[in-house]
This record gives C-alpha cells, structure tokens and sequence, in this order.
C-alpha cells in the first residue's frame, strides 16, 4: 500500500500503510502508540503488533507474516 498524504494539514496518513512502525523488540510495553489501531512491524520476532489503545501494554500479536 502507498504512503497517502492528507491534503487537509499536509500530514502523512499512516492508516492507508500495512504497518506504520518497525522495532526490534516486542512492543508491549516499550513503544506507547501514535494512535489507537497502529500497527508495528518486529523485525525481532517477526510479527506484527496492534494497538487497541493509547498506552504501551496495549498491544495485541497479530498473525506473524508469511
């Protein structure tokens, strides 16, 4: 998916993105969330992670890629 600029404030919206992150370790707990619905990209364990809040225990294991 492409990268879609939001004409409205000239911002990058990252929803549009198949992840907005990468980290090298799990998230939960280390990284808080731009947003609610993130999603991060561990390189580390080879999964990706959602956040369901604003906090950074809200992240939730997502199927790991193919």
């Amino acid at each position: 998916m492409a990268i879609v600029p939001n004409l409205a404030n000239g911002q990058v919206d990252k929803s549009y993105c198949t992840h907005n992150r990468v980290s090298v370790v799990e998230p939960n707990g280390v990284l808080t969330p731009e947003y609610a619905g993130e999603i991060v990209l561990d390189t580390g364990g080879n999964a990706y992670w959602k956040a369901m809040g604003v906090a950074n225990d809200t992240w939730v294991a997502l199927t790991p890629p193919n």
